[in-house]
C-alpha cells in the first residue's frame, strides 16, 4: 500500500469515525457528527463499534429531541451489546435513554432504568455517568442532598477514569444544582472550573449551558449587564445548533432579566411565550409547566401595574 493511500485508510477506519464524530458532536456539529457515526456503520465494523456507532447516534437524535430516533437507536444498541455480553455498553446505551426521559420530564421512569443500568456498568466511567443522571433526578425533585452524593460520587469516578468531558458535565450540573438551592456564589464558583475546563476541550455545546448557568447566577445577584451579554451568547449558538430546550432555558433567563431588571413584563411575555412553545415543540412537559406558570405571573403583573396608571 503506498503511503497516500495508507493515510486514507488510516483516516477512514470505524475508530477514526467515532474519535471525529466525537470531536464534531462536542463542538455542537450535530448534522456532521451523525455523519461521521453513520459512516461507521457503513463499513465493516466490529461488534463493539457497531454498538458505539448506534449509542451516539442515539444521543445525537436526543440533543435534536428526536425521542422516537432516539430511542430506537438506544434500543438498538441495548440489544446488541447483550447479545455478546456487553454489559458497559448496555449501559451507557440505557444512559442515553435516561437522559431522554429526564429531558421529557418523566423522572420515576428515568431514574428506573438508571439503577438497572448502574447495576450492569463495569467501568468508572460508565458509573460516572449514570450517577450523574441520578443527581441530575435527585435535584430536580429539590432532594439536594441526594444530588449532591451522586454528584460527588460522579465526579470522583471522573477524575479516577481521567475522563475530562465528563468532569465538565459533572461541574456544569453540580453549579446548577447550587443556582437551584439559592447559592449563586458557590454556582458561578464551580461554574467558572467548568467553563475552563470545556473551553480547553472545545466542548462547545457543555462551555455554552455552563455560560447560561452563570448567566442565570448573575440575574440572581442582580448583575444584568454580565447575564446578558453570556446570554447572547449562549441563545446564538443554541439556536445554531437548533437545540430547542436550550434555547428555551435561555429566553426563560431572559425573560427573568426583563422582569427584575426595568420591569418590562411585555418584554418578559414574549420570552416565556416563545420558550414555552420551544419547550411543547420539544416535549419537555416540566419546563412548559414551569413557563406557563411565569406567563401567568407575567401577565398578571401587567395587568396590575396597568390599573394602577392614573
Amino acid at each position: 500500500m503506498d503511503p497516500t493511500s495508507e493515510r486514507q485508510h488510516a483516516v477512514s477506519t470505524p475508530r477514526a469515525y467515532l474519535d471525529r464524530g466525537l470531536q464534531l458532536e462536542q463542538a455542537g456539529a450535530l448534522e456532521r457528527a451523525l455523519e461521521m457515526y453513520r459512516q461507521v456503520l457503513a463499513q465493516e465494523p466490529a461488534i463493539t463499534e457497531q454498538i458505539e456507532a448506534h449509542i451516539r447516534i442515539a444521543r445525537v437524535h436526543r440533543a435534536a429531541t428526536a425521542w422516537g430516533k432516539s430511542r430506537a437507536e438506544s434500543s438498538e444498541a441495548i440489544r446488541l451489546a447483550e447479545s455478546v455480553g456487553a454489559d458497559d455498553l448496555a449501559a451507557e446505551a440505557m444512559n442515553v435513554e435516561v437522559g431522554a426521559l429526564q429531558m421529557r420530564g418523566s423522572f420515576d421512569q428515568a431514574d428506573s432504568m438508571a439503577t438497572r443500568a448502574l447495576e450492569l456498568a463495569r467501568s468508572p466511567r460508565v458509573r460516572g455517568i449514570i450517577l450523574q443522571n441520578l443527581g441530575r433526578s435527585a435535584a430536580e425533585r429539590r432532594d439536594f442532598e441526594t444530588s449532591d452524593r451522586y454528584f460527588s460520587e460522579s465526579v470522583e469516578a471522573f477524575r479516577g477514569a481521567g475522563y475530562e468531558i465528563g468532569l465538565a458535565v459533572a461541574l456544569t450540573n453540580a453549579a446548577k444544582a447550587a443556582l437551584d438551592r439559592g447559592d449563586p456564589h458557590r454556582s458561578l464558583e464551580i461554574g467558572q472550573e467548568a467553563i475552563v475546563l470545556a473551553r480547553r476541550l472545545n466542548a462547545l455545546d457543555v462551555l455554552l449551558t455552563a455560560v447560561q448557568n452563570q448567566a442565570a447566577a448573575f440575574v440572581e445577584l442582580g448583575n444584568l449587564d454580565d447575564a446578558e451579554l453570556l446570554l447572547t451568547e449562549a441563545l446564538g449558538h443554541f439556536t445554531s445548533a437548533r437545540n430547542y430546550l436550550r434555547q428555551a432555558e435561555c429566553l426563560e433567563i431572559m425573560g427573568q432579566m426583563s422582569e427584575s431588571g426595568s420591569g418590562d413584563h411585555d418584554t418578559a411575555i414574549r420570552c416565556y411565550s416563545r420558550a414555552r412553545d420551544l419547550a411543547r415543540g420539544a416535549g419537555d412537559q416540566g419546563l412548559y409547566d414551569r413557563l406557563t406558570k411565569r406567563l401567568e405571573k407575567a401577565r398578571a403583573s401587567r395587568h396590575d401595574g396597568n390599573a394602577a396608571m392614573p
